[in-house]
């Protein structure tokens, strides 16, 4: 299929694609980090897409050598607060309960949230698997680019921070738009069918939004009673 993907480096193109979020009915989000641990990622980029094939990526935090230079993660979380903190953008992700603790992790109250392509795929589909390369494969036949193509493995693993641009803007870019291309897919048959709808829209949405909160603020035991 045909795919646009753009590695953002000015104000222009990011002030651009904030206009086709802030009018987009929906935005697939992820974000790469430093760390696995939501609690203690950094942010190094952003990716958005608003339609199947079209997308971009934002770097704020790629250092190696020869680096080109890149938006400023203050002033790219800046431009992007009030879309991520209004409730009437709806966004999408994979897993976005991650992405909020990364930008909590800034100051930054994610809000609209309305679908996870992770959480469609369990309620259709319980016995599969949900990471992202395994859906792309049988849902929409699409081999995607892992993550161990463009970080190696082992040993000789770096950081998503280390990789070159040219690897990282394609690999990144492409995550949201595969996300909204598995959205497209899975919602529909999710919302023709009653009582699946329910599952994912009453208890499996509302539930990842208590997640959040409780991983976010920590709970309270009572020891004695324990």
């Amino acid at each position: 299929y045909e795919r646009h993907y753009e590695t953002v480096l000015t104000e222009e193109a990011l002030d651009a694609w904030l206009e086709k979020i802030e009018a987009a009915p929906l935005t697939a989000v992820d974000t790469e980090t430093t760390s696995l641990d939501a609690m203690a990622a950094e942010l190094v980029g952003i990716s958005l897409a608003v339609e199947p094939g079209n997308a971009a990526y934002i770097p704020v935090g790629h250092v190696y050598a020869g680096a080109p230079e890149q938006l400023s993660r203050v002033q790219v979380l800046e431009k992007l607060k009030p879309w991520l903190q209004s409730a009437k953008h709806a966004k999408l992700g994979q897993h976005i309960k991650y992405d909020m603790h990364v930008f909590a992790n800034y100051g930054v109250q994610v809000a609209g949230v309305a679908h996870d392509t992770l959480l469609e795929s369990y309620v259709l589909e319980s016995h599969q698997r949900h990471d992202m390369d395994s859906m792309a494969e049988r849902i929409l036949s699409i081999k995607t680019i892992s993550y161990d193509e463009i970080t190696g493995t082992g040993v000789k693993r770096i950081g998503f921070e280390q990789v070159a641009l040219e690897h990282a803007g394609e690999y990144a870019a492409e995550d949201a738009d595969i996300t909204l291309q598995l959205h497209l897919a899975l919602h529909p048959r999710i919302a023709a069918a009653e009582k699946l709808n329910h599952i994912y829209a009453d208890i499996e949405m509302p539930a990842m939004q208590v997640l959040y909160a409780m991983e976010r603020n920590g709970v309270l035991l009572d020891e004695k009673l324990l």
